[in-house]
Protein backbone atom coordinates (compact mmCIF):
# COMPACT_ATOMS: atom_id res chain seq x y z
CA UNK A 1 0.00 0.00 0.00
CA UNK A 2 1.85 3.42 -1.43
CA UNK A 3 -0.39 5.26 0.00
CA UNK A 4 -1.92 8.78 -1.72
CA UNK A 5 0.14 10.05 -4.78
CA UNK A 6 1.14 13.32 -3.69
CA UNK A 7 1.60 16.58 -6.11
CA UNK A 8 -0.87 15.14 -8.50
CA UNK A 9 -1.55 16.37 -11.49
CA UNK A 10 -5.31 14.99 -11.00
CA UNK A 11 -8.33 17.09 -9.54
CA UNK A 12 -8.74 14.27 -6.96
CA UNK A 13 -5.39 12.44 -6.05
CA UNK A 14 -5.46 8.36 -6.25
CA UNK A 15 -4.26 5.93 -4.20
CA UNK A 16 -1.64 3.68 -5.28
CA UNK A 17 -0.96 -0.02 -4.39
CA UNK A 18 1.54 -2.49 -5.68
CA UNK A 19 0.75 -6.04 -6.59
CA UNK A 20 3.48 -9.05 -6.03
CA UNK A 21 4.08 -8.97 -9.54
CA UNK A 22 5.23 -5.22 -9.44
CA UNK A 23 1.71 -3.68 -11.26
CA UNK A 24 1.10 -0.24 -9.91
CA UNK A 25 -3.02 0.17 -9.23
CA UNK A 26 -4.25 3.76 -9.03
CA UNK A 27 -7.48 3.46 -6.61
CA UNK A 28 -10.10 5.93 -5.65
CA UNK A 29 -10.05 6.29 -1.65
CA UNK A 30 -12.93 3.69 -0.99
CA UNK A 31 -10.97 0.64 -2.27
CA UNK A 32 -7.62 1.78 -0.78
CA UNK A 33 -9.44 2.07 2.66
CA UNK A 34 -11.24 -0.96 1.95
CA UNK A 35 -7.72 -2.81 0.84
CA UNK A 36 -5.73 -1.35 3.52
CA UNK A 37 -8.39 -2.63 6.42
CA UNK A 38 -8.48 -6.20 4.50
CA UNK A 39 -5.78 -7.45 6.65
CA UNK A 40 -7.12 -11.46 6.60
CA UNK A 41 -8.32 -11.62 10.06
CA UNK A 42 -11.14 -8.88 10.17
CA UNK A 43 -14.84 -9.78 9.50
CA UNK A 44 -16.33 -7.84 6.43
CA UNK A 45 -18.19 -6.00 9.55
CA UNK A 46 -14.96 -4.82 11.46
CA UNK A 47 -13.38 -3.62 7.71
CA UNK A 48 -17.30 -1.67 7.78
CA UNK A 49 -16.57 -0.14 10.96
CA UNK A 50 -12.89 1.16 10.46
CA UNK A 51 -13.52 2.40 6.80
CA UNK A 52 -16.75 4.06 7.40
CA UNK A 53 -14.68 5.75 10.43
CA UNK A 54 -11.99 6.74 8.14
CA UNK A 55 -14.19 7.58 5.23
CA UNK A 56 -16.58 10.00 7.27
CA UNK A 57 -19.53 8.08 5.20
CA UNK A 58 -21.61 5.17 5.88
CA UNK A 59 -20.47 1.92 4.65
CA UNK A 60 -21.81 -1.28 5.32
CA UNK A 61 -20.64 -5.16 5.27
CA UNK A 62 -22.15 -6.01 2.29
CA UNK A 63 -20.61 -2.58 0.78
CA UNK A 64 -17.18 -3.80 1.91
CA UNK A 65 -18.14 -7.58 0.19
CA UNK A 66 -19.18 -6.03 -2.87
CA UNK A 67 -15.73 -4.28 -3.46
CA UNK A 68 -13.83 -7.14 -2.52
CA UNK A 69 -15.64 -9.72 -4.90
CA UNK A 70 -16.17 -7.57 -7.59
CA UNK A 71 -13.32 -5.02 -7.89
CA UNK A 72 -10.20 -5.75 -5.17
CA UNK A 73 -9.88 -9.13 -5.93
CA UNK A 74 -10.06 -9.30 -10.10
CA UNK A 75 -7.19 -6.37 -9.43
CA UNK A 76 -5.55 -8.78 -7.78
CA UNK A 77 -5.13 -6.51 -5.09
CA UNK A 78 -6.72 -9.29 -2.54
CA UNK A 79 -6.10 -12.78 -2.62
CA UNK A 80 -9.23 -15.09 -3.28
CA UNK A 81 -11.55 -16.14 -0.88
CA UNK A 82 -9.75 -19.52 -0.03
CA UNK A 83 -6.57 -17.50 -0.08
CA UNK A 84 -5.00 -18.44 -3.11
CA UNK A 85 -3.71 -15.96 -5.54
CA UNK A 86 -5.24 -15.31 -8.84
CA UNK A 87 -3.18 -16.10 -12.31
CA UNK A 88 -3.04 -12.35 -13.29
CA UNK A 89 -1.77 -10.87 -16.67
CA UNK A 90 0.57 -7.98 -15.94
CA UNK A 91 0.59 -5.05 -18.82
CA UNK A 92 3.26 -4.53 -21.44
CA UNK A 93 2.83 -0.83 -21.67
CA UNK A 94 4.26 0.81 -24.81
CA UNK A 95 8.17 1.71 -25.30
CA UNK A 96 8.62 -0.22 -22.11
CA UNK A 97 11.41 -2.55 -20.80
CA UNK A 98 11.65 -6.30 -22.06
CA UNK A 99 13.11 -9.38 -21.17
CA UNK A 100 14.05 -7.89 -17.57
CA UNK A 101 16.10 -9.93 -15.46
CA UNK A 102 17.58 -8.92 -11.92
CA UNK A 103 20.96 -9.75 -10.70
CA UNK A 104 21.42 -7.38 -8.16
CA UNK A 105 18.99 -8.69 -4.93
CA UNK A 106 17.14 -5.68 -2.73
CA UNK A 107 19.74 -6.49 0.13
CA UNK A 108 22.80 -5.55 -1.59
CA UNK A 109 21.72 -2.78 -3.53
CA UNK A 110 20.32 -1.55 0.31
CA UNK A 111 23.95 -2.23 1.02
CA UNK A 112 25.16 -0.26 -2.03
CA UNK A 113 22.65 3.18 -1.48
CA UNK A 114 23.84 2.99 2.32
CA UNK A 115 27.89 3.41 0.92
CA UNK A 116 26.82 6.45 -1.54
CA UNK A 117 24.27 8.32 0.37
CA UNK A 118 26.69 11.32 1.55
CA UNK A 119 26.68 12.20 -2.53
CA UNK A 120 22.97 13.28 -1.81
CA UNK A 121 24.17 15.47 0.72
CA UNK A 122 23.13 19.41 -0.28
CA UNK A 123 26.49 20.94 0.38
CA UNK A 124 27.67 18.13 -1.97
CA UNK A 125 25.55 18.39 -4.65
CA UNK A 126 26.19 22.18 -4.73
CA UNK A 127 30.28 21.47 -4.90
CA UNK A 128 29.49 18.62 -7.36
CA UNK A 129 27.46 20.38 -9.90
CA UNK A 130 29.66 23.16 -9.55
CA UNK A 131 32.88 21.13 -10.34
CA UNK A 132 30.51 19.74 -13.22
CA UNK A 133 30.28 23.39 -14.68
CA UNK A 134 34.01 23.99 -14.63
CA UNK A 135 34.70 20.31 -15.94
CA UNK A 136 32.75 21.67 -18.93
CA UNK A 137 33.96 25.00 -19.90
CA UNK A 138 37.79 23.54 -19.35
CA UNK A 139 36.79 20.34 -21.92
CA UNK A 140 35.30 22.45 -24.06
CA UNK A 141 36.72 25.70 -24.02
CA UNK A 142 40.39 24.98 -23.17
CA UNK A 143 41.99 21.53 -23.58
CA UNK A 144 39.64 20.57 -25.92
CA UNK A 145 38.47 16.75 -27.58
CA UNK A 146 40.89 16.38 -30.61
CA UNK A 147 43.52 14.70 -28.93
CA UNK A 148 41.88 12.80 -27.48
CA UNK A 149 39.66 11.25 -30.56
CA UNK A 150 43.25 10.95 -32.34
CA UNK A 151 44.74 8.51 -30.11
CA UNK A 152 41.50 6.73 -29.83
CA UNK A 153 41.41 6.03 -33.82
CA UNK A 154 45.25 5.61 -33.54
CA UNK A 155 44.95 2.93 -31.26
CA UNK A 156 41.72 1.01 -31.49
CA UNK A 157 42.64 -1.16 -28.71
CA UNK A 158 41.83 1.77 -26.69
CA UNK A 159 37.80 1.20 -27.66
CA UNK A 160 38.07 -1.71 -25.30
CA UNK A 161 38.84 0.78 -22.28
CA UNK A 162 36.60 3.09 -23.12
CA UNK A 163 33.80 0.37 -23.75
CA UNK A 164 34.38 -1.05 -20.06
CA UNK A 165 34.14 3.43 -18.36
CA UNK A 166 31.11 3.77 -20.25
CA UNK A 167 29.42 0.44 -19.00
CA UNK A 168 31.20 1.00 -15.43
CA UNK A 169 29.48 4.50 -15.51
CA UNK A 170 26.13 3.44 -16.68
CA UNK A 171 26.07 0.57 -13.62
CA UNK A 172 27.02 3.68 -11.17
CA UNK A 173 23.58 5.72 -13.23
CA UNK A 174 21.57 2.87 -11.60
CA UNK A 175 23.20 3.54 -8.45
CA UNK A 176 22.40 7.35 -8.69
CA UNK A 177 18.54 6.62 -9.27
CA UNK A 178 18.38 3.61 -5.90
CA UNK A 179 20.69 6.16 -3.66
CA UNK A 180 18.34 9.07 -4.79
CA UNK A 181 15.23 6.65 -3.88
CA UNK A 182 16.77 5.75 -0.36
CA UNK A 183 17.84 8.72 0.38
CA UNK A 184 14.24 10.34 -0.03
CA UNK A 185 13.18 7.75 2.32
CA UNK A 186 11.67 4.72 -0.18
CA UNK A 187 13.07 1.53 -0.53
CA UNK A 188 15.05 0.39 -3.85
CA UNK A 189 14.27 -2.65 -5.16
CA UNK A 190 16.46 -4.81 -7.23
CA UNK A 191 18.81 -4.06 -10.38
CA UNK A 192 18.87 -5.72 -13.76
CA UNK A 193 19.41 -5.88 -16.85
CA UNK A 194 17.05 -5.99 -20.27
CA UNK A 195 16.31 -4.95 -23.47
CA UNK A 196 15.34 -1.27 -23.99
CA UNK A 197 13.88 -1.19 -27.70
CA UNK A 198 17.18 -2.79 -29.53
CA UNK A 199 19.70 -2.05 -27.00
CA UNK A 200 20.69 -3.81 -24.00
CA UNK A 201 19.82 -1.68 -20.68
CA UNK A 202 20.19 -1.91 -17.23
CA UNK A 203 17.33 -1.13 -15.22
CA UNK A 204 16.25 -0.37 -11.26
CA UNK A 205 13.02 -1.03 -9.52
CA UNK A 206 12.54 2.21 -7.72
CA UNK A 207 8.53 1.78 -7.77
CA UNK A 208 8.74 2.93 -4.12
CA UNK A 209 9.64 6.19 -4.85
CA UNK A 210 5.73 6.40 -5.75
CA UNK A 211 5.16 7.04 -1.71
CA UNK A 212 7.53 10.50 -2.04
CA UNK A 213 5.89 13.68 -2.98
CA UNK A 214 7.18 15.32 -5.95
CA UNK A 215 10.73 16.44 -4.97
CA UNK A 216 11.55 12.99 -3.11
CA UNK A 217 10.55 11.46 -6.98
CA UNK A 218 12.51 14.08 -8.95
CA UNK A 219 15.74 13.86 -6.83
CA UNK A 220 15.13 10.19 -7.60
CA UNK A 221 15.04 10.46 -11.57
CA UNK A 222 17.82 12.81 -11.88
CA UNK A 223 20.02 10.66 -9.60
CA UNK A 224 21.16 8.67 -12.83
CA UNK A 225 22.96 11.84 -14.75
CA UNK A 226 24.05 13.16 -11.02
CA UNK A 227 26.43 9.95 -10.49
CA UNK A 228 27.26 9.76 -14.27
CA UNK A 229 28.36 13.63 -13.67
CA UNK A 230 30.07 12.55 -10.53
CA UNK A 231 31.79 9.98 -12.49
CA UNK A 232 33.29 12.32 -14.80
CA UNK A 233 33.97 14.11 -12.03
CA UNK A 234 36.59 11.31 -11.01
CA UNK A 235 37.36 11.14 -14.70
CA UNK A 236 38.87 13.95 -14.69
CA UNK A 237 40.62 13.38 -11.45
CA UNK A 238 42.32 9.98 -13.16
CA UNK A 239 43.16 12.16 -16.58
CA UNK A 240 44.66 15.12 -14.76
CA UNK A 241 47.10 12.67 -12.53
CA UNK A 242 47.78 10.30 -15.80
CA UNK A 243 46.98 12.27 -18.56
CA UNK A 244 45.78 9.63 -20.73
CA UNK A 245 44.09 11.78 -23.54
CA UNK A 246 41.45 8.66 -23.70
CA UNK A 247 39.96 9.31 -20.76
CA UNK A 248 39.06 12.76 -22.20
CA UNK A 249 37.23 10.70 -25.07
CA UNK A 250 35.15 8.72 -22.05
CA UNK A 251 34.03 12.67 -20.81
CA UNK A 252 32.61 13.02 -24.35
CA UNK A 253 30.55 9.88 -24.58
CA UNK A 254 29.20 10.41 -21.33
CA UNK A 255 28.49 14.25 -21.81
CA UNK A 256 25.95 12.68 -25.32
CA UNK A 257 24.45 9.98 -22.84
CA UNK A 258 23.42 12.42 -20.19
CA UNK A 259 21.60 14.30 -23.30
CA UNK A 260 20.15 11.34 -24.89
CA UNK A 261 19.02 10.47 -20.85
CA UNK A 262 16.44 13.49 -21.11
CA UNK A 263 14.86 12.39 -24.22
CA UNK A 264 11.17 12.78 -23.00
CA UNK A 265 9.47 10.72 -25.73
CA UNK A 266 11.01 7.48 -24.69
CA UNK A 267 10.92 5.72 -21.34
CA UNK A 268 14.46 7.58 -20.00
CA UNK A 269 14.90 9.79 -17.38
CA UNK A 270 13.67 13.03 -19.12
CA UNK A 271 10.08 10.99 -19.54
CA UNK A 272 9.67 10.26 -15.81
CA UNK A 273 10.86 13.93 -15.41
CA UNK A 274 8.20 15.10 -16.83
CA UNK A 275 5.54 12.37 -15.42
CA UNK A 276 6.50 14.07 -11.93
CA UNK A 277 6.36 17.60 -12.32
CA UNK A 278 2.90 17.34 -13.71
CA UNK A 279 1.86 14.33 -11.29
CA UNK A 280 0.69 12.03 -14.00
CA UNK A 281 2.53 8.63 -13.14
CA UNK A 282 0.90 7.17 -16.62
CA UNK A 283 1.25 9.50 -19.52
CA UNK A 284 1.87 7.23 -22.02
CA UNK A 285 -1.38 5.35 -20.98
CA UNK A 286 -3.71 8.19 -21.68
CA UNK A 287 -2.06 9.28 -25.03
CA UNK A 288 -4.94 7.69 -26.98
CA UNK A 289 -7.72 9.35 -24.73
CA UNK A 290 -5.95 12.94 -24.92
CA UNK A 291 -5.88 12.13 -29.21
CA UNK A 292 -9.86 11.28 -29.20
CA UNK A 293 -10.51 14.15 -27.00
CA UNK A 294 -8.99 16.08 -29.80
CA UNK A 295 -11.61 15.55 -32.51
CA UNK A 296 -13.88 17.67 -33.03
CA UNK A 297 -17.55 17.08 -31.66
CA UNK A 298 -16.15 14.90 -29.18
CA UNK A 299 -16.52 14.65 -25.64
CA UNK A 300 -13.29 14.82 -23.57
CA UNK A 301 -12.77 11.23 -22.16
CA UNK A 302 -13.02 11.26 -18.22
CA UNK A 303 -9.10 10.18 -17.72
CA UNK A 304 -8.31 13.56 -19.23
CA UNK A 305 -10.93 15.38 -17.57
CA UNK A 306 -9.72 13.96 -14.31
CA UNK A 307 -6.54 16.56 -14.82
CA UNK A 308 -5.74 19.78 -13.63
CA UNK A 309 -6.30 22.16 -16.12
CA UNK A 310 -2.92 23.57 -17.04
CA UNK A 311 -1.33 19.61 -16.67
CA UNK A 312 -3.76 18.69 -19.17
CA UNK A 313 -2.29 21.19 -21.67
CA UNK A 314 1.18 20.11 -20.78
CA UNK A 315 -0.22 16.34 -21.07
CA UNK A 316 -1.61 16.91 -24.22
CA UNK A 317 1.09 19.25 -25.75
CA UNK A 318 3.37 15.85 -25.14
CA UNK A 319 1.13 13.61 -26.92
CA UNK A 320 1.00 14.97 -30.17
CA UNK A 321 4.80 15.79 -29.58
CA UNK A 322 5.48 12.28 -29.06
CA UNK A 323 3.14 10.97 -31.33
CA UNK A 324 4.61 12.79 -34.26
CA UNK A 325 7.94 11.76 -32.76
CA UNK A 326 7.20 7.61 -32.55
CA UNK A 327 5.41 8.35 -36.15
CA UNK A 328 8.57 9.73 -37.46
CA UNK A 329 11.28 7.24 -35.85
CA UNK A 330 9.40 3.54 -36.70
CA UNK A 331 8.26 5.57 -40.30
CA UNK A 332 12.04 5.93 -41.15
CA UNK A 333 12.78 2.83 -39.70
CA UNK A 334 10.53 1.02 -42.16
CA UNK A 335 11.60 2.96 -45.02
CA UNK A 336 15.28 2.65 -44.59
CA UNK A 337 15.17 -1.09 -43.57
CA UNK A 338 16.85 -2.38 -46.65
CA UNK A 339 19.74 -0.27 -46.09
CA UNK A 340 20.05 -0.65 -42.27
CA UNK A 341 20.03 -4.36 -42.94
CA UNK A 342 22.89 -3.99 -46.05
CA UNK A 343 24.86 -1.90 -43.96
CA UNK A 344 24.99 -4.41 -40.96
CA UNK A 345 25.52 -7.44 -42.92
CA UNK A 346 28.69 -5.42 -44.78
CA UNK A 347 29.86 -4.48 -41.43
CA UNK A 348 29.37 -7.84 -40.33
CA UNK A 349 31.61 -9.26 -43.03
CA UNK A 350 34.58 -6.83 -42.03
CA UNK A 351 34.04 -7.24 -38.38
CA UNK A 352 34.80 -10.99 -39.29
CA UNK A 353 37.45 -10.44 -41.60
CA UNK A 354 39.36 -8.15 -38.87
CA UNK A 355 38.93 -10.66 -36.39
CA UNK A 356 40.09 -13.21 -38.14
CA UNK A 357 42.90 -11.79 -39.08
CA UNK A 358 43.67 -9.93 -36.06
CA UNK A 359 44.31 -13.57 -34.39
CA UNK A 360 46.44 -15.47 -37.05
CA UNK A 361 48.61 -12.30 -36.31
CA UNK A 362 48.34 -12.99 -32.81
CA UNK A 363 46.54 -9.19 -32.09
CA UNK A 364 44.27 -10.79 -29.06
CA UNK A 365 43.29 -7.09 -27.65
CA UNK A 366 42.25 -6.11 -31.27
CA UNK A 367 40.05 -9.71 -32.21
CA UNK A 368 38.34 -9.68 -28.89
CA UNK A 369 37.45 -5.74 -29.44
CA UNK A 370 36.28 -7.19 -33.15
CA UNK A 371 34.13 -9.83 -31.53
CA UNK A 372 32.82 -7.20 -29.22
CA UNK A 373 31.90 -5.37 -31.90
CA UNK A 374 30.20 -8.20 -33.36
CA UNK A 375 27.69 -8.74 -30.17
CA UNK A 376 26.94 -5.04 -30.40
CA UNK A 377 26.23 -5.20 -33.81
CA UNK A 378 23.76 -8.48 -33.45
CA UNK A 379 21.91 -7.14 -30.60
CA UNK A 380 20.55 -4.19 -32.04
CA UNK A 381 19.46 -6.07 -35.17
CA UNK A 382 17.64 -8.95 -33.29
CA UNK A 383 16.17 -5.97 -30.82
CA UNK A 384 15.14 -4.41 -33.92
CA UNK A 385 13.19 -7.45 -35.36
CA UNK A 386 12.02 -8.27 -32.36
CA UNK A 387 10.44 -5.18 -32.06
CA UNK A 388 8.61 -5.43 -35.61
CA UNK A 389 7.32 -8.19 -34.77
CA UNK A 390 6.20 -7.14 -31.50
CA UNK A 391 4.43 -3.76 -33.84
CA UNK A 392 2.73 -6.61 -35.98
CA UNK A 393 1.47 -8.31 -33.17
CA UNK A 394 0.12 -5.44 -31.59
CA UNK A 395 -1.83 -4.49 -34.59
CA UNK A 396 -3.14 -7.67 -35.53
CA UNK A 397 -4.64 -8.13 -31.91
CA UNK A 398 -5.87 -4.37 -32.07
CA UNK A 399 -7.81 -4.85 -34.78
CA UNK A 400 -9.39 -7.81 -34.18
CA UNK A 401 -10.50 -6.93 -31.16
CA UNK A 402 -11.98 -3.86 -31.83
CA UNK A 403 -14.00 -5.40 -34.49
CA UNK A 404 -15.58 -8.01 -32.66
CA UNK A 405 -18.71 -8.64 -34.53
CA UNK A 406 -18.56 -6.78 -36.78
CA UNK A 407 -16.95 -8.67 -40.19
CA UNK A 408 -17.00 -6.06 -42.26
CA UNK A 409 -15.08 -3.75 -39.97
CA UNK A 410 -12.66 -6.28 -39.18
CA UNK A 411 -11.96 -7.40 -43.55
CA UNK A 412 -11.76 -3.94 -43.82
CA UNK A 413 -8.47 -3.48 -41.50
CA UNK A 414 -6.95 -6.68 -42.32
CA UNK A 415 -6.99 -5.18 -46.12
CA UNK A 416 -5.56 -2.36 -45.05
CA UNK A 417 -2.68 -4.02 -43.25
CA UNK A 418 -2.11 -6.31 -46.17
CA UNK A 419 -1.95 -3.52 -48.50
CA UNK A 420 0.38 -1.30 -46.06
CA UNK A 421 2.64 -4.52 -46.02
CA UNK A 422 2.62 -5.57 -49.92
CA UNK A 423 3.59 -1.79 -50.70
CA UNK A 424 6.35 -2.57 -48.32
CA UNK A 425 7.39 -5.44 -49.71
CA UNK A 426 7.61 -4.13 -53.38
CA UNK A 427 9.92 -1.20 -51.86
CA UNK A 428 11.67 -3.94 -50.03
CA UNK A 429 12.37 -6.54 -52.58
CA UNK A 430 12.74 -5.47 -55.97
CA UNK A 431 15.65 -3.20 -56.41
CA UNK A 432 18.82 -4.56 -55.48
CA UNK A 433 20.19 -0.99 -54.41
CA UNK A 434 18.44 -0.72 -51.87
CA UNK A 435 20.33 -3.63 -49.91
CA UNK A 436 23.40 -1.89 -50.58
CA UNK A 437 25.31 -0.18 -47.04
CA UNK A 438 24.99 3.49 -46.32
CA UNK A 439 26.96 5.62 -48.72
CA UNK A 440 29.39 8.53 -47.52
CA UNK A 441 27.01 10.52 -49.18
CA UNK A 442 23.96 9.74 -48.08
CA UNK A 443 22.22 12.05 -45.61
CA UNK A 444 19.36 10.28 -44.43
CA UNK A 445 16.45 13.15 -44.79
CA UNK A 446 13.20 12.94 -45.19
CA UNK A 447 12.62 14.39 -49.00
CA UNK A 448 15.94 11.85 -49.58
CA UNK A 449 13.84 9.33 -48.54
CA UNK A 450 10.90 10.23 -50.40
CA UNK A 451 13.17 10.40 -53.69
CA UNK A 452 14.65 7.44 -53.29
CA UNK A 453 11.22 5.60 -52.57
CA UNK A 454 9.23 7.03 -55.60
CA UNK A 455 10.83 5.13 -58.34
CA UNK A 456 9.47 1.88 -56.11
CA UNK A 457 5.87 3.26 -56.11
CA UNK A 458 6.02 4.44 -59.40
CA UNK A 459 6.55 0.80 -60.43
CA UNK A 460 3.31 0.02 -58.23
CA UNK A 461 1.44 2.34 -60.19
CA UNK A 462 2.52 0.50 -63.70
CA UNK A 463 1.63 -2.84 -62.22
CA UNK A 464 -2.14 -1.76 -61.43
CA UNK A 465 -4.66 -2.06 -64.38
CA UNK A 466 -5.80 1.13 -66.13
CA UNK A 467 -9.00 2.62 -65.51
CA UNK A 468 -11.28 3.83 -68.15
CA UNK A 469 -13.97 6.50 -67.06
CA UNK A 470 -17.04 5.96 -69.15
CA UNK A 471 -18.89 9.15 -69.38
CA UNK A 472 -21.79 9.82 -71.01
CA UNK A 473 -22.29 13.07 -72.94
CA UNK A 474 -24.56 15.07 -70.94
CA UNK A 475 -22.11 14.75 -67.81
CA UNK A 476 -19.32 16.50 -69.04
CA UNK A 477 -20.16 19.90 -66.97
CA UNK A 478 -19.76 20.13 -63.55
CA UNK A 479 -22.15 19.03 -60.76
CA UNK A 480 -24.05 21.84 -59.47
CA UNK A 481 -22.73 23.11 -56.03
CA UNK A 482 -25.40 22.18 -53.73
CA UNK A 483 -25.28 18.49 -54.40
CA UNK A 484 -22.71 18.13 -51.99
CA UNK A 485 -22.16 14.71 -50.42
CA UNK A 486 -23.20 14.25 -46.86
CA UNK A 487 -20.10 13.90 -44.57
CA UNK A 488 -20.36 11.58 -41.35
CA UNK A 489 -19.82 13.04 -38.25
CA UNK A 490 -17.93 11.67 -35.39
CA UNK A 491 -20.73 10.51 -32.56
CA UNK A 492 -19.58 11.92 -28.73
CA UNK A 493 -19.36 9.03 -26.35
CA UNK A 494 -21.68 9.21 -23.52
CA UNK A 495 -19.83 10.65 -20.66
CA UNK A 496 -19.42 8.43 -17.60
CA UNK A 497 -22.40 9.08 -14.95
CA UNK A 498 -20.99 9.94 -11.15
CA UNK A 499 -22.59 7.16 -9.74
CA UNK A 500 -21.07 4.98 -6.97
CA UNK A 501 -19.85 2.63 -9.47
CA UNK A 502 -17.25 5.01 -11.04
CA UNK A 503 -16.17 5.87 -8.06
CA UNK A 504 -15.13 2.38 -7.27
CA UNK A 505 -12.80 2.15 -10.35
CA UNK A 506 -9.04 1.48 -10.55
CA UNK A 507 -6.68 2.12 -13.81
CA UNK A 508 -3.11 0.43 -13.37
CA UNK A 509 0.23 2.53 -13.75
CA UNK A 510 3.75 1.31 -15.08
CA UNK A 511 6.22 0.66 -12.29
CA UNK A 512 8.95 3.44 -12.20
CA UNK A 513 11.72 1.65 -13.62
CA UNK A 514 13.44 4.83 -15.44
CA UNK A 515 16.71 3.95 -15.63
CA UNK A 516 16.89 2.21 -19.00
CA UNK A 517 20.49 3.34 -19.85
CA UNK A 518 21.72 1.60 -23.11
Amino acid sequence: MLGEYRDSGFKEPPYLARRADGQVLQLPRLLYLVAENADGRRSYGQIAEAVTEQFGRGVSAANVQTLVDSKLRPLGVLAAADGSSLKLTRQNPLLALNFKTAVIPPALVNAVTTLFRPFFWPLVVVVALAGFIALDWWLFFVHGIAQSLRHLVNEPVFFLIVFGLVVLSAALHECGHATACRYGGAHPGVMGVGIYLVWPAFYTDVTDAYRLGKGGRLRTDLGGVYFNALFMLATLGIYLLTHFEVLIAVVLLLQFEMLHQFLPFLRLDGYYVIADLTGVPDIFARMKPVLLSLLPGRKPDPRVTVLKGWVRIVVTAWVVLTVAFILYAYGMMLLHLPTIVGTAWASLLALLGNASAAVQHGQVAIGLFAALQLVLLALPILGLVWMLVRLAQRLVLLAWVRTRGRPLNRATSFLVMAAFALLLALAWIPPPANYQPISPSAHGTIPESFDNAAPVFNDVVRLLPPVRAVLPAASASPAPSGSAAPSPLASPSPAASPDASSSASASPTPSPTPSSSP
